[in-house]
Formats: C-alpha cells, sequence, structure tokens
C-alpha cells in the first residue's frame, strides 16, 4: 500500500512541473462557490465524499463536507478454505465489517493560483469534525468434524480456519450494528487542472486522523484501534455553483 501512495503522490507531483501552456482566454469566476464529489483510496480502505466551498474572499473558503468509508483492520488477509465444496474465501479472525461517515467544517488557502490552461491551483485545507463507526458482525457458516449439522454465527477464537464452510449475505443480522461515535481532522493538499473555470478536476493527497472512545472490534484475533491515523488519495471532480465573471466586473454589469 505505501508503494501504491508514493506513485500516486509522484503522478500528482509531476503535474505541477507541467505548469505552462495554452493562453486561457476564458473569463474567470471570481470569488466562487463550489460543489465537488470524491473517490478516495485510503491506507485502510476506500470512500466517497462530497464536499461545499462557500467564498470567503478570492483565495480562501469555508468548506463543509461528508464523506462514508469502507475500514479495514490492517491484518487483514484472506484465504481459502481448501476442504469446502465451493473454496470459499474468507478473513480469518474477522468479527465485524466496519465503515463509518464523517461529517466537518473547515477553511482551504489556495497557495498558487492557475495563469494558463494547463498549469494546475495548488490549495491548503483543514478540516474537522465528527465521525460514526459501524460495526456489523460478520455471520459465518461453520461445519464441525463429528457433525453434517451446518451452524450460523459470529467469529470466536475456538473455530478453527478448516470449519469455516460458508458466510451469509452481508444483509443477515444488520439489526446487530452497533455505533461508536468520534471525532476527526482531515489536512491535504489539493491540485486543481480543470481547463474549464466552470467545472472542477482535481488530485487531493491528505492526512485524516479518527479518534474513539474505544477499541474498534474488526477483528478477534488481532489487537483492534481507538486511532485511525490515514494517508488518503483522491480524485475530486464538480463543478462551480455560483460566482461573477471578470468580465462583468470590467464591463459594470456584475449585481452582487
Amino acid at each position: 500500500m505505501k508503494k501504491i501512495f508514493l506513485i500516486l503522490f509522484s503522478f500528482t507531483y509531476s503535474i505541477l512541473l507541467f505548469s505552462q501552456g495554452e493562453i486561457d482566454t476564458e473569463h474567470k469566476i471570481l470569488f466562487r462557490n463550489e460543489k465537488s464529489f470524491a473517490l478516495s483510496l485510503n491506507s485502510n480502505g476506500y470512500g466517497i465524499g462530497y464536499r461545499y466551498g462557500k467564498r470567503i474572499n478570492a483565495k480562501k473558503k469555508l468548506l463543509f463536507e461528508g464523506d462514508f468509508n469502507i475500514v479495514k483492520h490492517q491484518k487483514e488477509k484472506k484465504r481459502t478454505n481448501e476442504y469446502s465444496l465451493n473454496l470459499f474465501t474468507f478473513v480469518y479472525g474477522k468479527k465485524n465489517s466496519a465503515f463509518n461517515t464523517r461529517i466537518a467544517i473547515g477553511r482551504h488557502h489556495e497557495i498558487y493560483k492557475k495563469f494558463d490552461r494547463n498549469s494546475v491551483s495548488i490549495r491548503w485545507f483543514y478540516l474537522g469534525g465528527f465521525s460514526a463507526m459501524f460495526l456489523k458482525p460478520i455471520y459465518y457458516e461453520i461445519k464441525y468434524d463429528t457433525t453434517d449439522v451446518i451452524i450460523t454465527k459470529t467469529f470466536d477464537k475456538d473455530i478453527n480456519w478448516w470449519y469455516i464452510v460458508g458466510k451469509k449475505p452481508f444483509f443477515y443480522g444488520l439489526e446487530k450494528i452497533t455505533i461508536i461515535p468520534g471525532a476527526y481532522i482531515k489536512t491535504g493538499f489539493s491540485f486543481e487542472f480543470s481547463k474549464k473555470d466552470k467545472k472542477l478536476k482535481m488530485f487531493e493527497v491528505g492526512l485524516t486522523l479518527d479518534a474513539y472512545p474505544k477499541p474498534v472490534k474488526i477483528m478477534e484475533t488481532e489487537n483492534n484501534l481507538m486511532f485511525f491515523p490515514v494517508v488518503y488519495f483522491s480524485y475530486r471532480f464538480g463543478r462551480v455553483k455560483s460566482g461573477y465573471y471578470l468580465k462583468e466586473q470590467d464591463e459594470g454589469t456584475y449585481k452582487p
């Protein structure tokens, strides 16, 4: 995973080196409000997100953000039960499926502004807010050596891996979901490279830290964490929701 993020960061950095090109004759939108969606690859999973940026001035915005993430334990490793008829693949020791939702507020500061079509706008941002971790029990189908009866239960340390022959669908036992409230902070840099001023296209790299009041029990056979430091990389896309054009300002036709 570290190699993946190193490659992605190197690719993002290379975009910055290509910072001159075709002159942009499009009338720029100033004091923009923006909305965007994100697809994220995290060091402990993956997720989707939404962000709304409300203008403060030409270089700063107030950010409102929400996201949803699938969370993996760092020691998860899939294996196959060769003794099952369907060669069932599973993560031995996994007790719960985990995912979180987060809402936050923060700001971004534009460090470098685009001047032509092929240049890149660089933004630094920071956010903080609330996180909720959802734990949904995983139910396995267990067949012991001494009987042909298959029973359904969650994982415990007395279950040997060759006893596990199947797994119930995700929605089985959905009413058993537990929620752990927490908090998180986030910071990073975004690199906006769209050639159209009304649209947003950007790569983003950053760090998040989620904190919960007790360990989040994903695995039964491994230590579980209360704090989740995460490196992430995302592709963000969207559009400018409102603003005004430089042309309107020059011609005196802009109406706030």
